[in-house]
């Protein structure tokens, strides 16, 4: 079974958080003022952002739209380089980078590696 379909997957709902966050930061906006924006719960907006569900195109839509991100985007997986390239400037415009978080996208970039990497032997 070829799992290259799943591994986009995983790759694309990483990048998905990572453009809707830059594109947050960007804004100065916190998730909780997000959330407010959208009539949701800020909570949604993090486990979206940490790619730890994936979410209905519904929801996207509206986090694209209130972003001012282009929703067709989203869905279109980038180069490697490009996506650490998004982690890189979280980790820039974070305001509150802990320890932990430090932690949490050297983790990340280290999937995003090695997701690559499985797809190119498959």
């Amino acid at each position: 079974m070829d799992k290259s379909p799943q591994i986009k997957i995983e790759l694309i709902n990483i990048q998905l958080g990572c453009m809707l966050k830059v594109a947050r930061l960007k804004k100065n906006l916190s998730q909780h003022d997000l959330a407010l924006t959208l009539d949701t719960d800020p909570t949604a907006i993090g486990r979206i952002e940490r790619a730890e569900v994936i979410s209905g195109w519904d929801k996207i839509f509206k986090l694209a739209e209130e972003l001012q991100i282009d929703f067709a985007m989203l869905f279109s997986l980038q180069p490697k380089n490009h996506l650490l390239g998004l982690i890189e400037e979280i980790i820039h415009l974070e305001e509150k980078l802990t320890s932990e978080k430090e932690k949490y996208y050297s983790n990340l970039k280290q999937e995003v590696k090695e997701k690559f990497r499985k797809l190119s032997i498959l």
